[in-house]
C-alpha cells in the first residue's frame, strides 16, 4: 500500500509539475505577446509623432520664411518710402526757381496749374527730367514722363508765313 501511495504522490507530483511548468510557459508567451504588441503600438505612435512633428516643422518653416519676407518687404517700402520722402523734400525745396520760371513764363494762372499739378501728383513724377524709353510719349512738340505729366513748357506751333 505504501508503495501505491508513494506511486500516487509521485504521479501527483509529477502532474502538478508538468501543470506548474505548462502554466509558467503560457505565462511566458502571454508575457511575450503583450510586450511584443505593446512595442508594436508604441512603434506605430512614434511613427505617426515623427511624421507629425515632421510636417509641423515643415510648416513652421515655410511659416517663418513667409513672415521674414513680409518683414523684409515691409522694411524694404518703409525705407524706400522715407528716402523717397526725403529725396522729394530736396526737390520741393529746389522748386523755388521753377516756380519762378513757370510765373514769368505762363503767369499767376500758370503758377496756380502748376501748384495743383504738383499737389495731385506725387513730386519726383513731376519734375522728372531723365525720360527715357517707353516712359517717354510727344505731342504737339511736348514730352510727357511717367504718368503722363508734361515736363516742358508747352510751345505753341509756329506760325507758317
Amino acid at each position: 500500500m505504501r508503495q501505491a501511495r508513494d506511486g500516487l504522490a509521485q504521479t501527483i507530483d509529477q502532474a502538478f509539475k508538468a501543470a506548474k511548468a505548462q502554466a509558467e510557459a503560457a505565462h511566458a508567451d502571454l508575457s511575450r505577446q503583450f510586450v511584443a504588441s505593446f512595442a508594436q503600438a508604441a512603434e506605430q505612435r512614434l511613427k505617426a509623432m515623427s511624421r507629425w512633428v515632421w510636417w509641423r516643422t515643415l510648416a513652421s518653416c515655410a511659416a517663418l520664411a513667409i513672415v521674414i519676407l513680409a518683414l523684409g518687404f515691409g522694411l524694404g517700402y518703409w525705407r524706400g518710402n522715407a528716402a523717397g520722402y526725403s529725396q522729394a523734400a530736396g526737390t520741393i525745396h529746389a522748386a523755388g526757381a521753377v516756380e519762378q520760371s513757370v510765373l514769368a513764363s505762363q503767369g499767376p494762372a500758370g503758377l496756380a496749374q502748376w501748384h495743383q499739378l504738383m499737389r495731385d501728383n506725387a513730386i519726383l513724377d513731376t519734375m522728372k527730367s531723365d525720360c527715357t524709353g517707353k516712359n517717354v510719349a510727344h505731342q504737339d512738340g511736348r514730352t510727357a514722363c511717367h504718368l503722363w505729366l508734361w515736363t516742358t513748357p508747352n510751345v505753341a506751333p509756329a506760325a507758317h508765313g
